[in-house]
């Protein structure tokens, strides 16, 4: 798209010069070139208004000393050729404030569905992201699967080194999921310790492999502290036919806990996908 908005701002850039050739003085032909600077508007960069706006000035004044004879007094054509002038830097100027502004809207719309100590999507994000993914995956017939996933006795890790600590053990956590999924996943940090990812197009078999990966690396990885050690429990489900965001996340949540309190250190998967499974597993046999 940029090298298509660059041949234009060229081209209009030559035309307009060509045009100021070709007609008298007194006829104020740079003032086109304030157009050309609104153009690099869509350009993306800086560099395209600041280089725009600095050809429009020194075409302009070229201009004065090659178009045609005057057909104005002196002092008028020199008054039309400073207004260019001015209406160019003018637009520069507001081309550029308008990018800024820009750029400030944008990146504060990224911090808002940033966790700040991670930088993984926060739970904003997901609540933004899962409703999308799901009607996604029911309009092409795609798998989706949902993980939430809680480090274990994670509370012990603030309470006997600190808070800094803690922080440290979250940001590594969060590298170990960033390294270990798809491109294609999502990540989530909802709050505290606890941790989601949406498995696009992936059924409930691949998703617990992923899932597996991801608690065996950490485990061997786990901070120990006395008897016990920073695990994964972590609960799975798949989306149905019937799913929102509210009874995916419900299915997931509950098998999250179920992996908590029946030993933690586990993947465990809905009850209700329990079904899926075993029919899998007996038309395997």
């Amino acid at each position: 798209m940029n090298h298509i908005i660059n041949a234009v701002i060229v081209l209009f850039t030559l035309g307009i010069f060509i045009m100021d050739l070709l007609l008298p003085l007194g006829v104020a032909a740079g003032t086109p070139y304030g157009l050309v600077v609104m153009v690099t508007l869509w350009s993306g960069t800086y560099l395209a208004t600041y280089l725009v706006t600095i050809a429009g000035v020194v075409l302009t004044i070229i201009g004065f000393f090659l178009s045609p004879a005057t057909v104005s007094a002196m002092h008028a054509v020199l008054i039309n050729r400073a207004l260019a002038i001015v209406i160019i830097v003018a637009t520069a100027i507001m081309v550029i404030q308008r990018k800024k502004a820009d750029q400030k809207i944008s990146f504060l719309g990224t911090q808002t569905l940033t966790d700040t100590l991670t930088k993984l999507r926060n739970r904003r994000a997901f609540n933004a992201t899962l409703p999308v993914e799901i009607e996604r995956a029911k309009r092409y017939g795609r798998s989706l699967s949902l993980a939430m996933i809680d480090l274990d006795h994670f509370k012990l890790v603030n309470d006997t080194f600190g808070h800094e600590e803690g922080d440290l053990t979250l940001k590594s956590f969060a590298y170990e999921l960033s390294s270990n999924t798809r491109q294609s996943d999502y990540i989530f940090r909802l709050g505290g310790d606890e941790f989601a990812i949406i498995f696009t197009e992936s059924d409930l078999t691949q998703a617990t492999a992923s899932c597996e990966k991801i608690r065996r690396i950490h485990e061997l990885l786990a901070v120990q502290i006395g008897d016990s050690k920073t695990t994964l429990s972590i609960g799975l489900t798949t989306l149905r036919n019937d799913d929102d965001i509210h009874s995916l996340a419900k299915r997931a949540d509950d098998a999250l806990y179920h992996a908590k309190n029946h030993g933690r250190n586990r993947v465990s998967i809905s009850e209700d996908d329990l079904p899926i499974v075993e029919s899998r597993q007996i038309a395997k046999g």
